[in-house]
Protein backbone atom coordinates (compact mmCIF):
# COMPACT_ATOMS: atom_id res chain seq x y z
CA UNK A 1 0.00 0.00 0.00
CA UNK A 2 1.13 3.54 -0.76
CA UNK A 3 0.53 6.33 1.75
CA UNK A 4 0.35 9.92 0.48
CA UNK A 5 1.88 12.00 3.26
CA UNK A 6 0.97 15.58 4.10
CA UNK A 7 3.81 18.01 4.85
CA UNK A 8 2.94 17.95 8.55
CA UNK A 9 3.70 14.23 8.59
CA UNK A 10 7.26 14.79 7.37
CA UNK A 11 7.66 17.46 10.06
CA UNK A 12 6.28 15.02 12.63
CA UNK A 13 8.77 12.33 11.68
CA UNK A 14 11.53 14.93 11.75
CA UNK A 15 10.78 16.27 15.24
CA UNK A 16 9.95 12.88 16.73
CA UNK A 17 6.26 13.48 17.41
CA UNK A 18 5.73 10.61 14.96
CA UNK A 19 8.18 7.91 16.09
CA UNK A 20 9.79 6.13 13.18
CA UNK A 21 9.14 2.74 14.75
CA UNK A 22 5.43 3.40 14.06
CA UNK A 23 6.04 3.41 10.31
CA UNK A 24 5.07 0.13 8.68
CA UNK A 25 7.98 -1.28 6.60
CA UNK A 26 5.42 -2.96 4.33
CA UNK A 27 4.05 0.39 3.19
CA UNK A 28 5.45 3.03 0.86
CA UNK A 29 5.30 6.54 2.32
CA UNK A 30 5.00 8.89 -0.64
CA UNK A 31 6.24 12.47 -0.96
CA UNK A 32 4.52 14.61 -3.59
CA UNK A 33 5.26 17.79 -5.50
CA UNK A 34 3.06 19.69 -3.03
CA UNK A 35 5.21 18.70 -0.07
CA UNK A 36 8.50 19.26 -1.88
CA UNK A 37 7.35 22.70 -2.98
CA UNK A 38 6.12 23.61 0.51
CA UNK A 39 9.38 22.55 2.14
CA UNK A 40 11.38 24.55 -0.39
CA UNK A 41 9.32 27.71 0.13
CA UNK A 42 8.81 28.23 3.84
CA UNK A 43 9.75 30.84 6.45
CA UNK A 44 10.82 27.87 8.57
CA UNK A 45 13.99 27.71 6.48
CA UNK A 46 14.92 31.07 8.02
CA UNK A 47 13.52 30.47 11.50
CA UNK A 48 14.21 26.78 12.13
CA UNK A 49 16.34 25.47 9.23
CA UNK A 50 17.41 22.32 11.06
CA UNK A 51 13.80 21.15 11.36
CA UNK A 52 13.13 21.71 7.65
CA UNK A 53 16.40 20.00 6.77
CA UNK A 54 15.47 16.96 8.82
CA UNK A 55 11.96 16.88 7.34
CA UNK A 56 13.42 16.89 3.84
CA UNK A 57 15.92 14.20 4.83
CA UNK A 58 13.12 11.99 6.16
CA UNK A 59 11.09 12.64 3.04
CA UNK A 60 14.02 11.52 0.90
CA UNK A 61 14.70 8.51 3.12
CA UNK A 62 11.17 7.11 2.99
CA UNK A 63 10.18 8.25 -0.49
CA UNK A 64 13.41 8.16 -2.47
CA UNK A 65 12.23 5.60 -5.02
CA UNK A 66 8.54 6.49 -5.30
CA UNK A 67 8.12 10.26 -4.88
CA UNK A 68 5.66 11.98 -7.21
CA UNK A 69 7.31 15.06 -8.70
CA UNK A 70 4.47 16.10 -11.02
CA UNK A 71 2.18 18.96 -9.88
CA UNK A 72 -1.45 17.84 -9.30
CA UNK A 73 -2.88 18.96 -12.67
CA UNK A 74 0.04 17.40 -14.57
CA UNK A 75 -0.38 14.21 -12.58
CA UNK A 76 -4.07 14.06 -13.56
CA UNK A 77 -3.21 14.57 -17.20
CA UNK A 78 -0.68 11.73 -17.06
CA UNK A 79 -3.01 9.18 -15.48
CA UNK A 80 -5.72 10.10 -17.98
CA UNK A 81 -3.42 10.05 -21.00
CA UNK A 82 -0.61 7.56 -20.52
CA UNK A 83 1.49 8.78 -23.45
CA UNK A 84 1.44 12.38 -22.21
CA UNK A 85 5.04 13.48 -21.61
CA UNK A 86 6.07 15.96 -18.96
CA UNK A 87 9.75 16.66 -18.26
CA UNK A 88 9.81 16.92 -14.48
CA UNK A 89 13.48 17.78 -14.18
CA UNK A 90 13.56 20.58 -16.74
CA UNK A 91 10.40 22.12 -15.26
CA UNK A 92 11.21 21.70 -11.58
CA UNK A 93 14.97 21.22 -11.36
CA UNK A 94 15.28 24.31 -9.16
CA UNK A 95 13.17 23.05 -6.26
CA UNK A 96 14.48 19.48 -6.60
CA UNK A 97 18.12 20.61 -6.49
CA UNK A 98 17.35 23.20 -3.81
CA UNK A 99 15.82 20.64 -1.44
CA UNK A 100 18.73 18.28 -2.10
CA UNK A 101 21.17 21.02 -1.09
CA UNK A 102 19.22 21.76 2.08
CA UNK A 103 19.19 18.06 2.95
CA UNK A 104 22.97 17.97 2.49
CA UNK A 105 23.47 20.74 5.07
CA UNK A 106 23.21 23.96 3.09
CA UNK A 107 21.20 26.93 4.39
CA UNK A 108 19.82 30.15 2.96
CA UNK A 109 22.79 32.47 2.42
CA UNK A 110 22.50 35.60 4.59
CA UNK A 111 23.08 37.72 1.51
CA UNK A 112 20.17 35.96 -0.20
CA UNK A 113 17.64 36.20 2.65
CA UNK A 114 15.77 39.23 1.29
CA UNK A 115 15.62 37.64 -2.15
CA UNK A 116 14.23 34.47 -0.60
CA UNK A 117 11.67 36.44 1.43
CA UNK A 118 10.58 38.18 -1.78
CA UNK A 119 10.06 34.75 -3.36
CA UNK A 120 7.93 33.67 -0.42
CA UNK A 121 5.88 36.85 -0.62
CA UNK A 122 5.31 36.34 -4.34
CA UNK A 123 4.07 32.80 -3.63
CA UNK A 124 1.83 34.07 -0.81
CA UNK A 125 0.29 36.70 -3.07
CA UNK A 126 -0.46 34.07 -5.70
CA UNK A 127 -2.16 31.81 -3.14
CA UNK A 128 -4.00 34.83 -1.72
CA UNK A 129 -5.28 35.63 -5.21
CA UNK A 130 -6.62 32.10 -5.62
CA UNK A 131 -8.28 32.19 -2.19
CA UNK A 132 -9.86 35.57 -2.94
CA UNK A 133 -11.29 34.25 -6.21
CA UNK A 134 -13.18 31.47 -4.42
CA UNK A 135 -14.23 33.66 -1.50
CA UNK A 136 -15.60 36.27 -3.90
CA UNK A 137 -17.47 33.55 -5.80
CA UNK A 138 -18.94 32.29 -2.52
CA UNK A 139 -20.21 35.79 -1.67
CA UNK A 140 -22.26 35.74 -4.86
CA UNK A 141 -23.66 32.25 -4.23
CA UNK A 142 -24.40 32.50 -0.49
CA UNK A 143 -27.31 35.02 -0.65
CA UNK A 144 -29.11 32.73 -3.11
CA UNK A 145 -29.01 29.73 -0.78
CA UNK A 146 -32.42 29.45 0.86
CA UNK A 147 -31.99 25.95 2.28
CA UNK A 148 -28.47 24.91 3.31
CA UNK A 149 -29.42 21.24 3.76
CA UNK A 150 -30.93 21.10 0.27
CA UNK A 151 -27.93 22.97 -1.17
CA UNK A 152 -25.51 20.39 0.27
CA UNK A 153 -27.51 17.57 -1.30
CA UNK A 154 -27.46 19.04 -4.80
CA UNK A 155 -25.57 16.97 -7.38
CA UNK A 156 -22.69 19.19 -8.49
CA UNK A 157 -20.67 16.40 -10.13
CA UNK A 158 -20.84 17.85 -13.64
CA UNK A 159 -19.95 21.37 -12.46
CA UNK A 160 -17.04 20.19 -10.34
CA UNK A 161 -15.69 17.91 -13.05
CA UNK A 162 -15.80 20.80 -15.48
CA UNK A 163 -13.87 22.87 -12.92
CA UNK A 164 -11.23 20.14 -12.56
CA UNK A 165 -10.97 19.75 -16.32
CA UNK A 166 -10.45 23.49 -16.82
CA UNK A 167 -7.60 23.50 -14.29
CA UNK A 168 -5.91 20.61 -16.10
CA UNK A 169 -6.44 22.29 -19.48
CA UNK A 170 -4.96 25.56 -18.22
CA UNK A 171 -1.96 23.94 -16.52
CA UNK A 172 -1.13 21.63 -19.42
CA UNK A 173 -2.09 24.00 -22.25
CA UNK A 174 -4.28 21.28 -23.71
CA UNK A 175 -7.90 20.19 -23.99
CA UNK A 176 -7.73 18.87 -20.45
CA UNK A 177 -8.74 15.38 -19.38
CA UNK A 178 -9.65 12.73 -21.92
CA UNK A 179 -13.30 11.79 -22.41
CA UNK A 180 -12.65 8.30 -21.05
CA UNK A 181 -10.94 9.55 -17.88
CA UNK A 182 -11.64 7.10 -15.05
CA UNK A 183 -13.16 9.31 -12.35
CA UNK A 184 -13.00 6.43 -9.88
CA UNK A 185 -9.30 7.28 -9.60
CA UNK A 186 -10.31 10.66 -8.19
CA UNK A 187 -13.09 9.64 -5.80
CA UNK A 188 -11.56 11.10 -2.64
CA UNK A 189 -10.76 14.45 -4.26
CA UNK A 190 -14.17 14.74 -5.95
CA UNK A 191 -16.21 13.94 -2.84
CA UNK A 192 -14.12 16.12 -0.55
CA UNK A 193 -14.13 18.98 -3.07
CA UNK A 194 -17.94 19.04 -2.95
CA UNK A 195 -17.97 19.27 0.85
CA UNK A 196 -15.23 21.93 0.75
CA UNK A 197 -17.14 24.07 -1.76
CA UNK A 198 -20.35 23.63 0.25
CA UNK A 199 -18.67 24.97 3.36
CA UNK A 200 -17.34 28.01 1.52
CA UNK A 201 -20.64 28.70 -0.21
CA UNK A 202 -22.65 28.47 3.02
CA UNK A 203 -20.19 30.65 4.94
CA UNK A 204 -18.97 27.82 7.20
CA UNK A 205 -15.40 28.28 5.98
CA UNK A 206 -13.32 30.98 4.36
CA UNK A 207 -10.85 29.79 1.74
CA UNK A 208 -7.38 30.16 3.25
CA UNK A 209 -4.16 30.62 1.33
CA UNK A 210 -2.75 27.23 2.27
CA UNK A 211 -5.97 25.40 1.41
CA UNK A 212 -4.71 25.16 -2.18
CA UNK A 213 -1.87 22.83 -1.20
CA UNK A 214 -3.97 20.76 1.21
CA UNK A 215 -6.93 20.38 -1.13
CA UNK A 216 -4.94 19.37 -4.20
CA UNK A 217 -2.82 16.93 -2.22
CA UNK A 218 -5.93 14.70 -2.37
CA UNK A 219 -5.53 14.47 -6.16
CA UNK A 220 -2.70 11.98 -5.63
CA UNK A 221 -4.91 9.56 -3.68
CA UNK A 222 -6.57 6.74 -5.58
CA UNK A 223 -8.37 3.53 -4.49
CA UNK A 224 -5.02 1.84 -3.96
CA UNK A 225 -3.63 4.60 -1.74
CA UNK A 226 -4.46 6.35 1.51
CA UNK A 227 -3.89 9.87 2.80
CA UNK A 228 -1.98 10.59 6.01
CA UNK A 229 -2.56 13.99 7.56
CA UNK A 230 -2.94 15.42 11.07
CA UNK A 231 -4.92 18.46 9.92
CA UNK A 232 -8.23 18.29 11.81
CA UNK A 233 -10.03 20.47 9.25
CA UNK A 234 -9.23 18.09 6.39
CA UNK A 235 -9.88 15.01 8.47
CA UNK A 236 -13.35 16.41 9.27
CA UNK A 237 -14.03 17.21 5.60
CA UNK A 238 -13.01 13.72 4.46
CA UNK A 239 -15.23 12.14 7.12
CA UNK A 240 -18.14 14.41 6.19
CA UNK A 241 -17.68 13.30 2.59
CA UNK A 242 -17.95 9.71 3.88
CA UNK A 243 -14.51 8.94 2.51
CA UNK A 244 -13.01 7.61 5.76
CA UNK A 245 -11.81 4.54 3.89
CA UNK A 246 -9.03 6.65 2.40
CA UNK A 247 -7.64 7.77 5.76
CA UNK A 248 -4.42 6.18 6.92
CA UNK A 249 -4.48 5.13 10.55
CA UNK A 250 -1.30 4.01 12.22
Amino acid sequence: MEIICDTNIWYGIADGTIPENRLNPKYKYVATFNCIDELSKTHNLLQCPDLVRKAIQKMFTYSKHHAIFEPPAIYLKEIGLHDYFYDVFSNHSQIIQFTELIAQGHSIDKAKEQEYKALLEKRREKLKEIASFFNDRAKIIKPNIKDKVKHRKEDTTAINRDFINKIVAHQTNSEGLSENFDWRELELFEKTLKVFFNRIETGAHIFRENDVYDLFLLVYVNPRRKIWTNEKFWLDLIKEAKMDKYLYRE
